[in-house]
């Protein structure tokens, strides 16, 4: 059997941090989305993988080369456009047609392995010709959904329409099982909505199997934060905590939940971890930092002193000067935060958080919500960066800016100061 993994959209609404890299290279917890998805193929022993790529596919071919480290036989097929999901699944017709059946998964989607070992039982269970794992969600105008009878069989499949066309709060969960002879069918179709919609008249069975547990999707940019705290909960939480022997952990060091540190990490004395929190490898914490629950901090990140961070995920090769505080943030990438940064996450009177899309504005589903840094981005000393605000890749904020609107990438951003002197009064 083989598995189909679709990694080739462009993430535009995950930008900045998706302008060079694929949303299957967002890194979760110091692994990317990619990671985790080939590493439950593996457990469920499907170890025959296509992955259809991209935007971003040096990178995705470069970290994952022909999948050895997971066990596995990897080919990659390129979609040059990206004309959405059916043409990519045609794109690597030649692929995977010489099998019956195959897996198919949305590489913007966090799998675990049992979301695979699950819709494969129902698949053989329900003896379909589709099976599609299913999950309820809150917000059903996001996602392509299915009206599903008392059997377990879709009766419906609608895709990602806005809110007039969701047919039940069951969305698709990105991990679906087809036979192969469906092919012919999407590619006289064209749109998988018409695909299921002919199979259903057709007397085919299409099934569906609920996954009830935590699940996350990377349409926006605080789905990474969820996802995050998915894997965090999952890696730590009832487990205790791993630190590598390399790691040079000073005895003043305080421990408050779990933790995993990687290799190479230097913690210097007076810091507090509070897990649970993942730090990857030659990560240096300077003296008395606070690193708060549910932040991830990836490799050769340096932070100076007295750096407080809370429930963020910080990318790879970061520089966070001394005294900065950084909460509920996404920092991408080679960036640099000097010292006395502030990234805030709320506004006064706790008022709702907006991001714009497109000219369309979307509200963030979250009470505390703070920035979006690109790649390669500097942040000067003593600025302040308001919540919801996004960074675009190279851009330069000059020391002492307020930050409150969305910043361009490539930009030089400088205060301009005016500089009032007089006399002093008595009563001065």
């Amino acid at each position: 059997m083989k598995a189909l993994v679709l990694t080739a959209g462009v993430g535009r609404r995950l930008r900045p941090l998706t302008v060079n890299r694929s949303k299957a290279m967002l890194m979760i917890a110091g692994h990317p989305v990619l990671h985790y998805i080939l590493e439950s193929l593996s457990e469920n022993n499907v170890k025959d993988v296509v992955i259809v790529v991209g935007h971003g596919r040096d990178e995705i071919i470069n970290y994952f080369k022909h999948g050895d480290k997971y066990g596995l036989k990897i080919r990659y097929v390129i979609q040059h456009e990206q004309k959405g999901v059916e043409h990519a699944i045609l794109t690597a017709r030649d692929e995977i047609e010489d099998e019956d059946e195959f897996l198919l998964i949305n590489g913007d989607v966090l799998v675990q392995p049992e979301m695979i070992s699950r819709t494969l039982e129902n698949h053989h269970t329900m003896n379909s010709d589709v099976s599609m794992l299913v999950t309820l969600v809150s917000t059903p105008e996001r996602f392509g959904t299915v009206k599903i009878g008392l059997d377990g069989v879709v009766e419906k499949l609608v895709e990602k329409a806005g809110p007039d066309r969701y047919v039940s709060n069951y969305a698709v969960a990105g991990v679906s099982y087809f036979k192969t002879s469906t092919l012919d069918i999407l590619e006289k179709h064209e749109t998988m909505e018409n695909t299921i919609e002919f199979m259903i008249s057709n007397g085919q069975r299409v099934a569906a199997a609920v996954w009830e547990k935590e699940w996350a999707e990377f349409t926006y940019p605080w789905d990474i934060l969820n996802a995050n705290r998915i894997v965090m909960d999952h890696l730590l939480k009832g487990r205790g905590s791993f630190i590598a022997e390399s790691v040079e952990l000073h005895k003043n060091v305080v421990l408050e939940g779990p933790v995993y540190i990687e290799e190479g990490t230097i913690i210097r004395p007076g810091t507090t971890l509070k897990g649970p929190l993942y730090i990857g490898k030659n990560v240096y914490i300077g003296n008395n930092s606070l690193i708060r629950d549910y932040t991830s901090i990836c490799d050769d990140v340096h932070l100076g002193y007295a750096v407080e961070i809370r429930n963020s995920m910080i990318f790879e090769n970061v520089n966070i000067g001394r005294m900065t505080y950084v909460a509920d943030s996404i920092i991408g990438s080679n960036s640099c935060i000097e010292a006395g940064a502030q990234l805030w996450n709320w506004r006064p009177g706790n008022r709702p958080l907006y991001i714009t899309f497109d000219s369309h504005e979307v509200q963030i589903p979250l009470d505390k919500f703070g920035a979006i840094i690109g790649n390669d981005v500097v942040i000067g000393v003593n600025s302040s960066i308001f919540p919801a605000v996004r960074i675009g890749c190279g851009s330069l904020i000059s020391p002492g800016c307020v930050i409150n609107q969305d910043i361009p990438a490539g930009k030089m951003v400088k205060a301009k100061q005016d500089l009032i002197i007089e006399d002093r009064s008595e009563s001065d």
